[in-house]
């Protein structure tokens, strides 16, 4: 583990300024801060005004929400920096993530006597066995992927290919090195008895932990959950319905946690297989009939051998592309609303800007945002960053520098003419070669801030080679956050005037 999660596990209210001492924690990392208060945002918490800091993000939900949601993502971080498979590590880490929200969400909604936030860890790190093998011995992991989908059990196929090794033993052991707690351990059990009775917190734990992985898991493999619902259904007081309402709520909350959690949603395809379950359960005879044609179309292709693969992975790749990460159109009339809310009152330009660049990054939806302003210096005018949210640190910030002096490059003719650009990936002669490393294998937007015809600023944003492009109504809603920015400057401006 890096020394940052290190440091979030072994936090605890035991300390006086615990509180403080998070905060210290989290605000070490920059990517990290931002991807907390890009979470506390999201519609899933539905504070109703913003958080800007990680301190108030501690004030307002809690010490032990804020801390398990900092590990959560550092950690799964760390494990997509060490892994080689993306793919596969991103789709284990997402239904990790999706079962961990359901634990807290059953343990509130249904009034369990559990903390919500031990409930939130214990089911994250159910699967960390699985999910070591995954990163560190990935052939071994497709082995075993290959014998279950040959219809081994995976615990059978895991014993067999792991010389009688489990997942959950392995992922306890892991646990154990790295002093989480026993509850932690205790609730990677793949079977775990029933609670002894109301006040079993750790069998409550175990069984909720278990549930909430193993519904995940159904759904994106395209198991019946009627058995699953059916053995825990009276102990957690939820029924099919239910279920499937709150794993959907997690799928919409986990679409604004991170890049990679998006792209794992995206190739688990877990949208598709819920509508595949509603429908069933709205009309049973249509959705038979479908499956048995879907079996019928699978088994007329056993033979097919590598085309058959090229053409499942093309799909993968159209599917990956269509479900772009990208919150609904009610994120972006959210972020519209309180933006103007922020207008009509007193306000520091500094935070107004952050605001600005998250409805930019979480609303409409691009890989990276970035403001930067004009400094007129000495010798040459040059536009320099600022502000940046996304997949983009401090230092990429600070080298983000552009002299305006050589009007051939693309930025200084948008700045001069005060006009709004779109650029291709990799467009020749279009940057200078200091901004090459920055706008590689990127769609580039450039929306010039400029008062009274002059510019003073520019809003860059950009999106990875591949991604849609911005319709028409996602380029109005960006014309419109640069057009705050420049009704915040002017409002400034009247009140020293």
């Amino acid at each position: 583990m890096s020394h940052n999660v290190q440091e979030l596990i072994s936090l605890t209210h035991s300390s006086r300024s615990a509180a403080y001492e998070l905060s210290k924690v989290i605000l070490k990392d920059y990517s990290l801060t931002n991807k907390v208060l890009q979470v506390v945002n999201s519609a899933y918490y539905s504070l109703g005004r913003p958080v800007n800091s990680i301190s108030k993000a501690v004030t307002i939900l809690g010490f032990d929400a804020v801390r398990d949601l900092a590990t959560a993502i550092a950690l799964f971080e760390d494990f997509l920096k060490t892994g080689v498979e993306k793919e596969g590590i991103s789709k284990i880490l997402t239904r990790s993530f999706l079962s961990a929200m359901q634990a807290r969400d059953l343990a509130v909604e249904k009034n369990i006597n559990i903390v919500p936030e031990e409930a939130f860890i214990c089911a994250l790190l159910h699967d960390l066995g699985k999910i070591i093998v995954c990163i560190y011995l990935p052939e071994v992991y497709r082995e075993i992927e290959q014998k279950v989908a040959g219809g081994m059990a995976e615990d059978s196929a895991t014993r067999q290919v792991l010389e009688d090794l489990t997942f959950d033993r392995i992922g306890a052991e892991v646990a154990t090195f790295w002093n989480l707690s026993d509850k932690v351990s205790a609730s990677m059990d793949p079977d775990p008895a029933e609670p002894k009775n109301s006040y079993d917190t750790l069998g409550y734990l175990k069984s909720i932990a278990n549930f909430s992985n193993k519904l995940v898991g159904y759904i994106c493999e395209e198991k019946e959950i009627d058995a699953l619902v059916g053995q825990y259904g009276e102990l957690l007081s939820i029924n099919k319905e239910e279920a499937l309402e709150m794993v959907n709520k997690s799928v919409e909350a986990s679409e604004d946690i991170s890049e990679s959690i998006r792209y794992g949603l995206s190739k688990l395809k877990i949208r598709s297989r819920l509508r595949g379950i509603e429908e069933a359960i709205k009309d049973p005879e249509s959705a038979a009939k479908k499956k048995k044609k879907k079996v019928q179309e699978t088994e007329s292709k056993g033979d097919s051998g590598e085309r058959g693969k090229e053409t499942e992975e093309a799909e993968d790749g159209i599917q990956e592309l269509d479900e772009l990460p990208i919150s609904q159109d009610k994120s972006i009339n959210d972020f519209i609303h309180d933006i103007t809310e922020t207008l009509m009152g007193p306000f520091n330009l500094n935070d107004f800007y952050i605001n600005l660049l998250e409805g930019l990054y979480r609303g409409i939806g691009f890989d990276r945002v970035l403001l930067a302003v004009i400094s007129v210096q000495p010798t040459r005018r040059v536009l320099v960053g600022r502000f940046g949210l996304g997949d983009i640190d401090p230092a990429g910030i600070a080298r983000f520098e552009h002299d305006l002096a050589p009007s051939g490059y693309i930025i200084p003719k948008a700045l001069k003419a005060c006009k709004d650009m779109a650029i291709p990936p990799n467009t020749p002669d279009a940057f200078p070669e200091s901004l090459k490393f920055f706008v590689k294998d990127r769609t580039v937007y450039l929306f010039p801030i400029c008062l009274d015809d002059k510019p003073i600023g520019m809003i860059y944003l950009d999106r990875k080679k591949g991604r849609p492009k911005l319709d028409s109504n996602r380029i109005k809603a960006t014309r419109l956050f640069r057009d705050f920015a420049v009704m915040a400057i002017r409002k400034l401006r009247s009140r020293k005037q």
